[in-house]
């Protein structure tokens, strides 16, 4: 794990912990450390895609930097994630909400006999 993984994993925890404690940072300072942590695990053009994503859909582009924050402080992160990395993420956050979206309606026919 190199220096800046860690730094990435510390800024979350110590965000986490501040938030738990009830002490958090202003929206500000919270933004600009999700910010300083994303720019440490996004290679240029990831950010870039986010950054546009962000302009047209921004609960998705929050949705993608939550789950990119839990895989840091998970540790699963072991390299920086290119654009093609944030691609597949925005496709399966698209997948799961096409899953809960989806409507199914069942239609049975049943015969009913009087005598």
């Amino acid at each position: 794990m190199d220096d800046a993984e860690l730094n990435a994993i510390r800024a979350a925890r110590l965000q986490e912990l501040q938030k738990n404690a009830g002490q958090g940072p202003s929206n500000d300072q919270s933004s600009h450390s999700l910010s300083a942590a994303l720019d440490q695990v996004l290679e240029s053009g990831a950010k870039a895609r986010l950054s546009r994503v962000n302009l047209v859909k921004p609960e998705r582009a929050r949705a993608v930097e939550q789950y990119i924050m839990r895989l840091v402080q998970s540790g699963q992160v072991r390299r920086k994630l290119s654009e093609d990395d944030i691609v597949e993420i925005l496709d399966g956050i698209a997948r799961d909400e096409q899953q809960r979206n989806k409507t199914k309606i069942v239609v049975s026919e049943r015969l009913f006999f009087f005598f």
